[in-house]
């Protein structure tokens, strides 16, 4: 039978009816991420015993290609003591990973935590959220109020100010929770109403609008620089630096890239989990009922034949769940191999619609594969598989590095005069919005509140 989904489905009544609950369970076990995935089959070796872990030795090159011959779109090597993938990630989770956790430990309802999904999958790695509710509500075929309400829930996740929408709502959220102090609520007035005027040292005018001292406007903004922080991502990630994250907060990629004499190979992690057969006793007492007529109630032939094709239904959607997974990553890393090697300068344009016409799958069965799970590059960074189709990373990486090298603040029209002078036309709006997700104030306000730690 051909291995490839998208030419099995179709071709003729009985064999649609066969291949049906085939797909069904490949697409369910397709979105799930390797904590779910190991957790159902678990599931599935308590509820069936018929189904058995293998503990014989798997081929350190199994082919995941299902075919009888012909190179295998992915190399798999087997766990063993020379390859060990968690021994070697020293880095602690993501902070997407951080809040994926920490929303799976709320109860929400299937509803809300979707949409809480949803809005994590659009948190920067400054812990900026890039999309407006009413996007996601859209997207969700969900109300604004619900959206709002979840991310207000996102909003008092650590660390504090995750999950704002710009830096005025970012530092409110990290005020809002501190003490009451007459400093932290003129503080909440200034970052409210005039925090340009703040980042720009205009305190004299700053007190006049408000009816308060000078000096209160210092204090108050001397607080803010003691206390706030205007990046909740870079804090998570220099936490972690520092040791402070939890030793179980450890990323949990779903499969990693590796560097090789020819380029780069994918493996899947935690393949001993995946080494799965029929129980012995129960395929052969299969095999006796088959050739014998009599002797066997008809209670212990369903109860025998159920089990059995349960489990063999099981172990084929799974090895063709990983072989779809692996060859649409593969076919990823070759297109973006130089982002793999080089970093995000070298990102090449590339969508989940070309993906999907390479191996001639459909698009949302890409979507799904890539949906909230980790890849390893050889770095040992674990990233979401997003950011191989973020086409903006190239642009925003030379941003950065005009910005860090500016002498007098660069405006964005002086920025995108610069780029285009390079080969990237672009224009200035489009500097503005980059600028704006990078978290990075306007030349006319890079001071003392863009530094603040």
């Amino acid at each position: 039978m051909d291995p490839r989904i998208h030419t099995s489905v179709g071709v003729n009544p009985q064999l649609h009816q066969r291949m049906v609950p085939k797909l069904m369970m490949v697409n369910a076990l397709l979105v799930l991420p390797l904590n779910q995935l190991l957790a159902r089959i678990e599931q599935e070796l308590g509820e069936n015993p018929a189904l058995e872990l293998d503990e014989i030795p798997a081929s350190p090159e199994p082919d995941w290609s299902g075919e009888e011959s012909g190179q295998s779109l992915a190399t798999w090597t087997s766990d063993d003591e020379e390859f060990d993938p968690f021994s070697r990630m020293a880095a602690p989770v993501s902070l997407q990973e951080h809040l994926m956790m920490t929303l799976q430990a709320q109860g929400l309802s299937a509803r809300d935590h979707a949409i809480g999904e949803r809005l994590i999958g659009y948190i920067n790695e400054n812990g900026y959220v890039e999309a407006t509710t009413v996007q996601v509500a859209q997207e969700m075929n969900a109300e604004v109020e619900e959206v709002e309400a979840v991310l207000g829930r996102i909003q008092r996740f650590e660390p504090v100010g995750v999950g704002a929408r710009n830096v005025e709502e970012c530092l409110l959220l990290q005020l809002r929770v501190m003490e009451p102090a007459p400093a932290n609520r003129l503080a909440q007035r200034l970052v409210e109403t005039h925090l340009a005027d703040l980042a720009a040292r205009r305190f004299e005018k700053v007190a006049k609008d408000l009816g308060v001292t000078i000096a209160e406007v210092k204090d108050a903004h001397e607080f803010v620089k003691a206390n706030c922080y205007p990046y909740p991502g870079e804090r998570y990630r220099n936490e972690q630096d520092g040791g402070r994250v939890r030793p179980a907060e450890v990323a949990r990629p779903d499969i990693i890239i590796r560097p090789t004499e020819d380029g780069f190979t994918v493996e899947l992690c935690r393949q001993d989990a995946f080494a799965l057969r029929v129980n012995a006793f129960y395929d052969d007492l299969r095999r006796q009922m088959r050739r014998a007529a009599s002797g066997y109630s008809d209670k212990s032939r369903d109860h025998v034949r159920d089990y059995v094709g349960r489990a063999k239904l099981f172990i084929e959607a799974l090895a063709r769940r990983n072989w779809t997974f692996a060859s649409i990553v593969q076919t990823i890393v070759r297109t973006q191999w130089e982002f793999v090697e080089r970093g995000e300068a070298h990102m090449k344009p590339l969508t989940k619609a070309m993906i999907a016409a390479e191996l001639g799958i459909s698009e949302s069965t890409v979507s799904r594969a890539l949906d909230t799970k980790f890849a390893q590059l050889p770095s040992g960074r674990v990233v979401s598989f997003e950011i191989f189709f973020d086409q903006s990373l190239p642009v925003k990486e030379r941003m950065r590095a005009l910005i860090a090298a500016e002498t007098d603040p660069l405006t964005d029209e002086q920025i995108a005069h610069l780029l285009t002078a390079e080969g990237t036309k672009i224009a200035r709006r489009t500097v503005s919005k980059y600028r704006e997700e990078m978290n990075i104030p306007p030349s006319t306000a890079r001071g003392p509140l863009a530094e603040a730690p």
